[in-house]
């Protein structure tokens, strides 16, 4: 198997709900709701732990649902700055 050159990706599962892989879902929701999705188990336990997520970077048009889901586990969610090549903004959490 050829290894990726620098800059690429290769996946680590296929993703068959996505259009790119024959899927009727597409590519952009996909990651979307897995990306939201996985951030809710997160904060699910980080909630019961009573710590609080680590800091990271989001895709720009998921912060508004990103703050739902910090709202939903009792977390605030506090806006860094946008990296404006990539499209994702620096997010942290703090207690509501």
């Amino acid at each position: 198997m050829k290894e990726p050159e620098e800059g690429e990706y290769e996946p680590v599962m296929s993703i068959v709900l996505a259009k790119s892989n024959g899927g009727p879902y597409d590519d952009a929701a996909v990651v979307a709701g897995m990306t939201c999705g996985a951030l809710d188990q997160e904060l699910t336990m980080t909630a019961a732990l009573h710590t609080l997520p680590h800091e990271r970077y989001i895709d720009l048009p998921l912060i508004d649902q990103v703050d739902l889901i910090a709202m939903k586990h009792g977390y605030t969610l506090k806006r860094g700055e946008v990296d404006e090549p990539s499209g994702y903004q620096r997010v942290s959490f703090d207690w509501a």
